[in-house]
């Protein structure tokens, strides 16, 4: 099992360490960042818009969205998972397969919840 405490990333990726993991593991099955998939995809306007939102990871071949769900970010906040669910509903209506992968599981076994997110099934919390 990994844990946060032993996750270097890279200086100069732009992300956290659950998006590294997520990161690799796309590119340990095969996906190239920029070719098969984006990091960091603005969607709906991105941040400038209302309704707006950024995906974590998007595999357009796919039409399927990775978005971290980590315990600060989206569990942390008050009202992000009823957001979460919003921005997938608008996501959803434009044919964007979103799924969630919630921080710990990445920590735990990043290639089976990857693998299992790129399937569309969704094991976190975020859709409870």
């Amino acid at each position: 099992m990994v844990t946060a405490v032993q996750v270097l990333v890279p200086e100069g990726f732009p992300g956290n360490k659950p998006e590294w993991l997520v990161f690799q593991q796309l590119q340990r099955m095969g996906l190239t960042p920029g070719a098969d998939f984006d990091f960091q995809s603005s969607q709906l306007g991105g941040r400038m818009e209302r309704g707006g939102t950024v995906l974590d990871f998007y595999i357009p071949a796919l039409g399927i969205a990775l978005n971290v769900a980590s315990l600060y970010w989206h569990y942390g906040r008050p009202d992000q998972v009823a957001n979460d669910v919003r921005q997938r509903e608008e996501l959803e209506a434009q044919g964007i397969r979103v799924v969630y992968l919630d921080e710990q599981d990445i920590y735990a076994n990043a290639e089976f919840y990857v693998s299992e997110a790129l399937k569309g099934i969704d094991h976190s919390r975020v859709t409870r």
